[in-house]
């Protein structure tokens, strides 16, 4: 009898909130690879995204006087799938899955939380959760790329993200705790291990860490300034665990008014086990049609590769402050060791965008340039481009690619209709790492 109870128990507490987290679609796709020769119907695809909370609850306590204590604590008991959804099948892929084994289509996952613990009194506190991370006040706003397949605590592959190139001091989380007064917070953290033999030694292994930040300074209006340090000194005892022996310090100045607003931010470090100093600065700056960006880092990671001496700028000039429909963009990137450099404008008159850009990367002599055309109504929206790339101006290695798309949700009430002519990046056929012909697709797909 308890079990059939706790049947019900679940069935019901999952049936009044699979509706608040369930979504879902069903694609019906006709088309042809050029590339592979398969053509026809690409199957009745079908993508679930859920997150269904079977039970959920929460414990809090919270003690009275001017010295209190209080602890907060989250339990629940979900199902979750992955977080782009999980497909049957992608009618652009061509791709019928048939070994799964190296991700997961879903999990039952028992969550349990301690989220806030603490000693506290008027305008300071003590955390009991450990240290906070270390400062990283500068990142580049130009040196980015899109992360993934990248899994979560659970195993589940979590939604595809940007990520920003960014340096970091050397840095370990001994554990330890959490120290705020009037905004400004402090971490100190401690963990050692201690030998008899071959003879005493206290300190055989050992993490220690210590933290601190600025509240945001407001020196005039308008005007704010903040500040952070770390040290850290490990031997493979911390929280990762790995060595270490390192101090940083972090600052930032910001102005903001109606028409500008700009930012200084920067990340100093340095290595006292190597004696190597390391640091960046991000810098951005606006006004009305026109805004910079430029980023500098010793060594930053990009894409999960390490580039030493990081340079890179952008500057944006909207002309449409002068009503003239045209958007500028110079982009620099890596300007020391690559030199990649780029040009983009956005022109748009009435439905129509055109979106010509230009490259070149001086390092390896690769010249770029585009086409992209969009035309869009309250009926449909049309697209077009058309891609070339050379290095050394060769044509035995010219690269041209195109695409093109039109789609509506206009003409049947509920259902997306698009045909679209995708991956064709080597009409030329001048490399055997790209796709030729691309693909092309017309589906139907109905969501909700």
């Amino acid at each position: 009898m308890k079990k059939i109870f706790s049947i019900l128990l679940v069935t019901a507490l999952a049936a009044s909130t699979v509706f608040a987290a369930f979504s879902g679609s069903a694609t019906v796709g006709l088309g042809a690879n050029f590339d592979n020769g398969e053509y026809g119907f690409i199957g009745n695809g079908t993508n679930v995204q859920f997150n269904v909370d079977l039970a959920t609850a929460t414990g809090e306590a919270v003690s009275e006087g001017d010295v209190y204590a209080s602890i907060k604590a989250s339990l629940g008991v979900f199902v979750l799938n992955d977080a782009d959804g999980t497909s049957t099948d992608d009618p652009f892929s061509f791709v019928i899955a048939t070994d799964d084994t190296e991700k997961k289509g879903a999990a039952l996952v028992l969550k349990a939380v301690i989220d806030e613990a603490k000693v506290a009194g008027a305008n300071w506190y003590v955390s009991l959760l450990g240290v906070p991370s270390v400062n990283d006040f500068a990142k580049s706003a130009i040196d980015t790329w899109t992360v993934e397949d990248e899994l979560d605590d659970y195993g589940i592959k979590k939604a595809d993200y940007d990520k920003n190139a960014t340096y970091k001091v050397g840095y370990e989380k001994a554990p330890g705790v959490e120290v705020g007064v009037y905004d400004y917070v402090i971490g100190l953290g401690f963990k050692a291990k201690a030998v008899k033999t071959p003879e005493f030694d206290p300190f055989n292994k050992y993490a220690a860490t210590v933290y601190a930040k600025t509240p945001e300074y407001a020196i005039v209006d308008g005007l704010t300034i903040q500040a952070g340090a770390t040290y850290a000194n490990a031997s493979g005892y911390g929280d990762s665990p790995k060595d270490v022996n390192a101090v940083g310090a972090s600052a930032k100045v910001a102005y903001a008014d109606d028409m500008i607003s700009a930012s200084v931010a920067t990340d100093l470090g340095y290595d006292i086990a190597s004696e190597k100093f390391g640091a960046d600065v991000a810098a951005a700056f606006k006004y009305d049609f026109v805004s910079v960006d430029a980023y500098y880092a010793t060594l930053a990671k990009v894409d999960d590769t390490d580039i030493e001496n990081l340079l890179s700028a952008k500057v944006i000039t909207d002309l449409n402050s002068f009503e003239v429909p045209v958007k500028l963009t110079v982009t620099g990137k890596d300007l020391i060791n690559k030199q990649d450099l780029g040009l983009k404008a956005e022109v748009a008159i009435a439905e129509v965008t055109l979106t010509p850009s230009v490259g070149y990367v001086i390092k390896s002599e690769t010249f770029k340039a585009g086409l992209d055309v969009a035309y869009t109504t309250d009926a449909f929206t049309a697209k077009a481009g058309v891609s070339t790339e050379t290095a050394k101006f060769n044509a035995d290695n010219l690269l041209l690619g195109a695409s093109a798309s039109v789609e509506s949700a206009a003409l049947i009430p509920g259902a997306t209709l698009k045909l679209a002519w995708s991956d064709a990046k080597d009409l030329l056929d001048n490399n055997v790492e790209k796709t030729n012909y691309g693909k092309i697709v017309a589906y139907c797909k109905i969501a909700f």
